[in-house]
Parts: structure tokens; sequence; C-alpha cells
């Protein structure tokens, strides 16, 4: 039996979790390389070629080599997810909704609070503590999540409907990390993550990154 094609690097973290996700998501067969964050396995010459910046998560499909989850993710989904009882976007206006949900989750949310609240408070031994810068990203991340609370609401189930979506992965992993991070969440969200969470796929996935 021949190899599968795809192969997937990074595990034990929320961000190998997307994409560990949406492989499952999509049924796709794939290569598992579990390596960790912090861990010195991607610091090696291999992995340096894949991935220059030496992060988790990385993606090979074929010849094709992707190094950001949110990229990864919704590239899996326009490839793949044809096949699929999945929500991929039909249209330009879909594709820019779906766009503004993935943009929102990684750059308001993960990239501009919970990034800095994971690296001065949960990794402060490495990083250095910052109590105000904490506590400021924490009230800006409620803040931020409080305005689209709305349109979390309006789910129905998901973000597009009855058919769940590579932007369903990334705002859901997003508010589990806001939680985990000491943000608490409107009711709203926690019922939308919990019907997200409750798919098999974000089980079995879950499975796998913790290997």
């Amino acid at each position: 039996m021949a190899a599968p094609a795809i192969t997937a690097w990074g595990s034990g973290s929320s961000r190998a979790l997307r994409v560990l996700w949406a492989l499952h998501e999509l049924g796709l067969d794939y290569e598992h390389q579990p390596i960790g964050p912090r861990t010195g396995e991607t610091l090696t010459d291999d992995y340096g070629h894949l991935n220059a910046k030496r992060k988790i998560p990385t993606l090979v499909d074929g010849d094709r080599v992707l190094t950001e989850s949110g990229a990864i993710v919704n590239y899996l989904f326009a490839a793949y997810g044809a096949d699929a009882n999945v929500f991929v976007p039909a249209n330009p206006f879909e594709q820019a909704v779906s766009d503004e949900w993935c943009y929102f989750a990684l750059m308001e949310l993960d990239g501009h609070c919970l990034y800095v609240i994971r690296r001065h408070d949960g990794l402060s031994d490495i990083y250095g503590a910052a109590h105000v810068a904490v506590e400021s990203a924490r009230e800006y991340c409620l803040k931020q999540i409080n305005a689209v609370t709305p349109r979390i609401s309006a789910a129905d189930p998901y973000l597009f409907g009855d058919r769940f979506g590579a932007a369903d992965i990334i705002l859901t992993t997003t508010l589990t990390m806001a939680t985990t991070f000491g943000v608490t969440l409107p009711d709203e969200c926690l019922a939308y993550e919990a019907r997200s969470k409750a798919r098999p796929a974000y089980a079995t996935a879950t499975a796998a990154n913790a290997t």
C-alpha cells in the first residue's frame, strides 16, 4: 500500500490541533510526525528545509508545503472539501466572510492578545513576566469577542449553517485558547464552542495532538 501523500508535522499545540482537526474532518489519510514545540525537534536540518521558521505545524501534500495553521486549514477545505459534507465557499463573498472570521481569530484574538498572555504568563520563565500587558491583553480579547458575540450567537449551529467549515475550526480553537488563558467567554460563545467540539473529528484530532 502506498504511503499517504499528506504529512502533518506537529502536535501538542492549538495550532497543530487545527490542522489535525481539518484532516480528520475531511476524512483524509495522512502521516503524522508528532514533533512538539520547544523540544528541539524543530531545529533539525531536515525540518528546517521544510519550515525555515522552525515552528509547528507544517503540512506537506505531495510537492506542496504550507507552514501556517490558518493557511493549511483553508487549503485542506478548498482542496478536499468538495468530497466531504463541509462548508466550502461558493462565491467570492462567502470566501471573504470566511476569511474575515479567520483573520479576526488569528490576528485580533490569537496573535494580538492570546500570544501575549501565553508568552508572559504561561511561559514567563522563558519570556519574562509582564502582568500589566497580560491583563490588558485579556481585557482587549474579551472586548473583541463581545463585539462579535451577536454573530456567534446566530450560528445555527455553525458559522455558515449546518455545514462545518474551516472558519469554525479556526474560531473554535481560538475560543478554547481564550478560556485556557483566563478569558471568561460569553455563554453564547461557550455554546457555539461546545457544539463544534462535539463533532467526532474533534475528539480524534485531540487524541492525535496529544501524542
